[in-house]
């Protein structure tokens, strides 16, 4: 098996059986050694299965949102934006071989293309770039085949909390297609958060795990307003706004941990470019 870096390990434990249910990414999956996430499991153990519930309903909703657009759209291209290690683009990648996937990241690429390669799994380009480098991010996306007058999927999950808002928005804008779509997964303020996880919840978590990643960051939260106008901005229309209530239910057929409609902290907008 391969080991991987403690800090992907963490959050591939959360990329279970249970989210991806392909044969490629469940042989991903089953190729690495996550035993390097355990102590940083162990630091958050009080908060873990909060944690837990907001990232396996948050994957869910990432998931039915991209099988929604590729549905309509099976030979769209798809760009999943700082998706790290996560096998989101093999999974969606085997169950729809006429669409067109690069997997972009600043770290890991080259390992997850390895792992990729070794599994057998599906034909994807692995690409480095900073995604804050809006002239090298594109360069390097065209030179692996993605035209930018064809409609394209962007998957942003796990990331929008660590770019500066304006830096990200730029980002986002240039890589926007007509006829494509945004699945935009996001925290909200502390101000909006009832019942659990509390707002002291997430920030302790979001603050240990960058302390993890050694990244002095600003965490960056958006209200539902600001992503709206997000899509706006960049000639599209919000379709849907996904909280957890409706994530979870839509999970599990049931709400067990997301009673209150207004209880979770992440949530998944669905906007859609003219």
């Amino acid at each position: 098996m391969i080991e991987v870096p403690a800090t992907s390990a963490f959050v591939l434990s959360f990329a279970n059986q249970n989210v991806y249910r392909g044969a490629a990414a469940r042989a991903f999956l089953n190729s690495i050694d996550l035993s390097a996430a355990e102590p940083v499991i162990a630091q958050f153990k009080e908060i873990h299965e909060e944690i837990t519930v907001e990232i396996l309903n948050r994957k869910h909703g990432v998931e039915k949102c991209c099988r929604k657009y590729l549905d309509e759209n099976p030979t769209a291209q798809v760009i999943h934006l700082g998706g790290g290690l996560d096998p989101l683009s093999i999974d969606l990648a085997e169950g729809y071989p006429k669409a067109h996937f690069f997997d972009v990241d600043m770290a890991n690429m080259s390992l997850k293309e390895e792992i990729n390669r070794k599994i057998g799994g599906p034909d994807i380009p692995f690409l480095t770039a900073n995604l804050a480098d809006i002239p090298s991010l594109t360069e390097v996306l065209s030179n692996a085949g993605w035209n930018s007058d064809a409609p394209t999927l962007l998957v942003s999950e796990g990331i929008s909390y660590y770019i500066p808002k304006e830096v990200y928005r730029r980002t986002l804008a240039s890589l926007q297609t007509s006829g494509g779509c945004l699945i935009f997964e996001y925290s909200i303020p502390d101000h909006l958060l009832v019942g659990v996880p509390k707002a002291e919840i997430v920030f302790d978590f979001f603050e240990r795990f960058t302390g993890f990643l050694n990244m002095p960051i600003q965490m960056q939260r958006y209200e539902d307003a600001e992503v709206r106008d997000l899509a706006a901005d960049m000639n599209g229309e919000v379709v849907d706004i996904l909280t957890q209530h409706q994530l979870e239910f839509s999970r599990l057929g049931r709400n067990e941990m997301r009673e209150d409609p207004r209880m979770g902290a992440i949530r998944v907008a669905l906007i859609q470019f003219h």
